[in-house]
């Protein structure tokens, strides 16, 4: 899954819509290390108007017994997006780009957790598909992010990554009327390995208050 991410420059948003990146007022303090909860830019449509809003990482779904808590939950797999209840609405009506530049996922060693950090080769901005819920009385708008099957490079690492797309593929994912099933399956599917790179980071990143640009760095 995907729960962590960084961004740390808006470029991906210019490069889709350059007065999106004006309304965000143009700077951005580099973010290494992209939480749950935490209140991050996602690009909307609604009708025919595209827009930059700011939105809380994770979607709260209601507890199942009277005993449990509500669910965070931070991604939603492809596969069953239109199957399950709690994503299909959001699937069909509310979907979303979340700007990024890589994200984080971890090799389990044992009792140890060893993150890994990926990008595009090229190091160029992208988005990761996403779908959104409004503000309610109990809960703030929030996104989640879209997971496909693993390519080769992500499969030796974790059995799921997040689906990637680029300013084209990006203008055919967001909107608010539902897309046919066949051509979200093609969006969904995984970007080859042999466009993207990984590489280990320091496991100081895995507390969730670390921030520093060093989140990033191959040990």
């Amino acid at each position: 899954m995907c729960y962590r991410y960084s961004l740390t420059t808006l470029a991906a948003i210019a490069a889709f819509h350059e007065q999106l990146t004006e309304l965000a007022g143009g700077d951005w303090t580099p973010r290494y290390n992209v939480a749950l909860t935490q209140r991050m830019p996602v690009i909307t449509r609604r009708k025919t108007k595209t827009a930059l809003e700011t939105m809380h990482f994770g979607f709260t779904l209601p507890a199942r017994t009277a005993t449990e808590r509500p669910m965070l939950v931070a991604n939603a797999r492809a596969a069953t997006v239109l199957a399950k209840p709690a994503f299909r609405d959001a699937t069909e009506h509310r979907r979303c780009l979340v700007p990024a530049d890589g994200f984080y996922e971890w090799e389990k060693s044992g009792d140890t957790r060893l993150p890994h950090y990926f990008t595009l080769k090229d190091r160029r901005p992208f988005f990761f598909a996403g779908i959104w819920e409004p503000e309610t009385a109990q809960t703030p708008a929030a996104f989640c992010i879209v997971t496909t099957t693993p390519n080769p490079l992500l499969a030796a690492i974790h059995d799921r990554m997040p689906v990637m797309l680029g300013p084209n593929s990006g203008r055919a994912w967001l909107g608010d009327e539902p897309l046919d099933p066949a051509r979200l399956a093609q969006l969904c599917r995984p970007l080859p390995a042999d466009q993207m790179t990984g590489q280990r980071v320091d496991s100081r990143m895995n507390n969730v208050r670390y921030e520093a640009a060093d989140c990033v760095l191959p040990v």
